[in-house]
């Protein structure tokens, strides 16, 4: 097994200790129930994503620990939203987050092929963060989270 795509599978699992310490802080940010519950939702995604890394990981001997540097990276980010409007802090989150889809769909090009589901899932993945934040930028709110929800194993329940 290329040593490559094992550090490649760390850094998309650090990626979700990011997203988890963002979006754990943005929950902070917006009373709302509707907007809290969508960033609730991309918390659930980065945590039960995390979890279902864990296996391959261990197969290929990575180390699952949470570096502490991921989770400050998170918080960074997070603290560059504090305090915009919503659509403002989504269009900010959609901008921060093509990075992440192009290196995800880079590392999934490149997979081997016992891994390469697993690590397409992670493109779909960061594609419906993505395209969350898109919608709400654009005001679009209606079925933003649509994309989240369908790969949730423990859907949030919605407000009422």
């Amino acid at each position: 097994m290329s040593a490559t795509f094992r550090d490649d599978l760390q850094d998309l699992y650090q990626g979700e200790i990011i997203g988890e310490a963002l979006f754990d802080r943005m929950l902070e940010f917006y009373d709302d129930p509707v907007q809290r519950y969508k960033v609730a939702l991309m918390l659930q995604l980065e945590t039960e994503t995390k979890a279902r890394l864990r296996p391959a990981m261990l197969e290929l001997g990575a180390d699952i620990r949470e570096l502490d540097a991921s989770r400050e990276a998170g918080l960074t980010m997070a603290a560059a939203l504090a305090g915009k409007p919503w659509a403002e802090a989504m269009t900010t989150l959609h901008e921060a987050l093509i990075p992440y889809v192009e290196r995800y769909t880079a590392i999934a090009a490149n997979a081997p092929a016992r891994y390469r589901e697993l690590a397409q899932s992670m493109v779909r993945h960061e594609s419906a963060l993505l395209s969350l934040a898109a919608c709400e930028a654009a005001g679009d709110g209606a079925n933003s989270a649509a994309d989240i929800i369908a790969q949730l194993q423990y859907p949030l329940p919605a407000p009422a």
